[in-house]
């Protein structure tokens, strides 16, 4: 998960904090007794890790995003719940710092300020890579890219008729918002594979 290559694990599950306490949006895993977690938000880009020692890495996660932090650091490292995906890992101590507890419309800002592919790396980081490659063959990553003649739109140039069958288009969001474009197609992907684009069939993008 690097923006431009892979990228972090990372949104949403939203619940109203508690007075006094971080909030409740999942209980933490893992934690020590008597541990009260507290949040960071990240200062600059960095490592998310799989452990707490060695270098296997998800990718990188950038500036801006908020983690709850469930355990004592270890080895430079915190044990960091993501409220974006509902996942953890760990991050390093530097590159982060503590925070008061956000609430659930300023994590959702941080990940709207999100660049389109840095937004797909966050949301699905094990589809990102092909997604990358098939929306830079569909649309050069112009979120505005309209064909005239087949009327497909946005990154992922969604015919009409796929976009009203997504989850985003019976919203009534427009192909043209870059992240519900991006999210309809994580939703493709995942329901109905990858055969929907051409520049997959044609062997571009494996």
């Amino acid at each position: 998960m690097p923006v431009l290559r892979r990228l972090f694990p990372l949104v949403a599950v939203w619940c109203l904090a508690q007075p006094g306490v971080a909030l409740a949006w999942d209980s933490p895993a893992g934690s020590p007794p008597g541990w009260q977690p507290h949040w960071v938000q990240t200062t600059a880009r960095v490592e998310v890790f799989a452990n707490a020692t060695g270098d296997s890495s998800f990718g990188q996660a950038p500036p801006g995003l908020y983690f709850r932090i469930d355990a004592p650091d270890q080895n430079g490292r915190l044990w960091a719940y993501d409220p974006l995906v509902g996942t953890w890992a760990w991050l390093p101590v530097l590159g982060t710092t503590p925070v008061p507890d956000p609430s659930p419309g300023q994590v959702t800002a941080s990940a709207s300020a999100l660049d389109p592919r840095e937004y797909l790396y966050v949301q699905a980081p094990d589809l990102a890579p092909r997604l990358d490659c098939i929306i830079a063959g569909e649309s050069g990553w112009d979120p505005s890219q309209v064909n005239l003649r087949s009327h497909a739109s946005g990154l992922a140039q969604f015919l009409p008729s796929t976009w009203a069958a997504t989850p985003q288009g019976g919203e009534g969001l427009s192909p043209l918002d870059a992240n519900a474009n991006i999210d309809a197609a994580i939703w493709l992907a995942r329901t109905r594979g990858w055969r929907q684009w051409q520049v997959y069939t044609e062997g571009f993008c494996p």
